[in-house]
């Protein structure tokens, strides 16, 4: 079976971080369910990322970008190359796009 490789832009560990914090705040099970799903996601990744549907509102380009929803609010933006997967984001759903993109 073919498997591929994931690779975290840099911001990602960012971005998960904040988003953990967060979370933490109100209850701490709850990003520790936060990081688990994102594992998950990743092992599900790894095995076959067509899996996950395109991310429509995202700019044209020449990759196409996918989404992967987990922990009920929360979406990796990533494209596919070749055997590689790259994960350019980690977005908080209730928020504008843009916000997340960048930050």
């Amino acid at each position: 079976m073919k498997r591929y490789k994931v690779v975290l832009h840099p911001r990602v560990s960012r971005q998960l971080a904040l988003h953990a914090a967060y979370i933490a705040r109100v209850s701490k099970s709850a990003a520790i369910r936060f990081r688990r799903e994102f594992e998950e996601i990743i092992r599900r990744m790894e095995v076959n990322p067509m899996l996950f549907p395109p991310y429509d509102t995202a700019p044209p380009r020449k990759e196409t970008y996918r989404k992967a929803l987990f922990a009920v609010w929360y979406k990796a933006i990533f494209s596919v190359e070749d055997n590689t997967v790259y994960i350019d984001a980690v977005i908080d759903g209730r928020r504008d796009r843009e916000d997340n993109l960048t930050s």
